[in-house]
């Protein structure tokens, strides 16, 4: 129960910050996609840093649960096709709409039910198209430190402080 308190806890705050933010503004999203108003893109890189640290610090320490997907070419080519022109057509990604639904926007009420109906149909056709989607590249669960055969914090850091300062050195409004 704890458990389920604490991600209903953390769910809020991060729903809390994406409104305060401005990432469940339309028009905030569209600006940051035609670079007019760099405010999500500096939320998006901040958010990259500091969960690429705190991943895999607590990792370090054994205290998450690092389970890797498996890296198939094809489904990533397709589902960020998908995902990008979903997101360039309605101004919002999951997250972004569902704290717009929050808010009690309808446009982001029709991202929500259009994202769950691809997704269930996904899911009824994947039975079919598995294999196919599967065949070409598929390699299995992959990391860069895992090529490189380091642990991933000697990666994260330099990464993340790098998203960091960037997010701290753009500007809001491209000049």
């Amino acid at each position: 129960m704890l458990i389920l308190a604490l991600g209903l806890a953390l769910g809020a705050a991060f729903g809390g910050l994406l409104q305060l933010s401005g990432a469940s503004s339309h028009t905030k999203i569209v600006n940051a996609l035609r670079l007019k108003d760099l405010t999500i893109m500096k939320l998006i890189l901040m958010a990259i840093g500091v969960g690429l640290i705190g991943v895999y610090a607590l990792d370090l320490f054994g205290l998450a649960n690092m389970k890797v997907k498996e890296l198939y070419i094809l489904g990533i080519v397709i589902a960020g096709g998908i995902f990008g022109v979903g997101f360039a057509l309605t101004g919002y990604c999951p997250g972004t709409a569902l704290a717009a639904c929050a808010e009690g926007k309808p446009d982001a009420w029709v991202t929500v039910l259009g994202g769950l109906c691809g997704a269930l149909a996904f899911a009824f056709m994947f039975p079919e198209v598995e294999e196919s989607l599967l065949a070409v590249g598929r390699y299995g669960p992959v990391t860069i430190p895992d090529l490189v055969g380091i642990h991933g914090i000697w990666i994260a850091v330099p990464l993340g402080v790098v998203c960091i300062w960037l997010a701290t050195r753009l500007p809001e409004q491209p000049a």
